[in-house]
Order: structure tokens, then sequence, then C-alpha cells
């Protein structure tokens, strides 16, 4: 079994590796752990239609190579580059698309917006202060 320590004190594998492994165990238990479960629908469905079960595992791949990205991003930039990341790509994709922000969705974006701002300015302003006390030593 996956030890916390050990998931935590690794670089970005080690947290992907976690993270799919409990996800792994979670959907074993949902999927197969009553008799009245749908995984073996699933099992059953992919042996019959053996191109969905290529797409299904072309997906989950897909996914593992893009989690471990996302990790990367935050082990190197911290979690404000992807929050920032899908902030504005919600807001692009719905100008894109032409599906309209109701009021309430307009405020919390207003909300999230100045939360990042916020988040952002806190993190210039230590770096200051960490700059200038390295200039006074």
């Amino acid at each position: 079994m996956l030890s916390l320590r050990f998931i935590v004190s690794g670089g970005t594998q080690r947290p992907a590796l976690g993270m799919n492994s409990w996800g792994t165990i979670y959907n074993m238990v949902f999927m197969f752990g009553w008799p009245h479960a749908s995984g073996f629908e699933a099992v059953q469905f992919c042996k019959q239609h053996l191109e969905a079960a290529w797409d299904i595992f072309l997906y989950c791949l897909c996914g593992a190579v893009g989690q471990n990205f996302i990790f990367l991003t935050i082990s190197r930039f911290g979690s404000l580059t992807n929050t920032t990341r899908k902030f504005v790509s919600i807001v692009v994709s719905s100008l894109l698309s032409g599906n309209p922000l109701s009021a309430k969705q307009w405020g919390s974006v207003a909300m999230v917006f100045f939360g990042l701002s916020f988040q952002i300015y806190l993190k210039w302003s230590k770096l200051q202060r960490f700059q200038k006390k390295r200039k006074s030593m």
C-alpha cells in the first residue's frame, strides 16, 4: 500500500502515481464491489466492441500523460499558474462558444480574478521584502 510520505516526498511522478493508484482502487470498488455494479457490464461491452476498449485505453493514456504535465507545471511554477490557466480557459471558452455568462457567473469571474490578483500581489510583495533583506545583509 502506498504511504503518504512516499507520495509527497518524490518529484512530480509520485503524486501522480498516488492519485492514479487511489483512483484505481476507488473505481474498482465502486465498479466491481457488489453484485449489481456496472463494471461487469462495461467489461462485457468492451469484449464485444474492441474499438470502444481501444478508445477507452487511449483516453486513459492521454489523461495520465496530461496529468504528468499538470504536476510538472505545479511543481515548477506553483498552483497559482494552474488556477490562472483554468480561469482564463473558462472565460475564453465561454466567449468563443457564444454561451453568455449570467450576472452571477460574471460575479464569480470577478471574484476569482480579484482573488488571483491578490495572490499575485502577495507573492510579489513577499519577493520584494526578501530581496530588500538580501540587499541589506
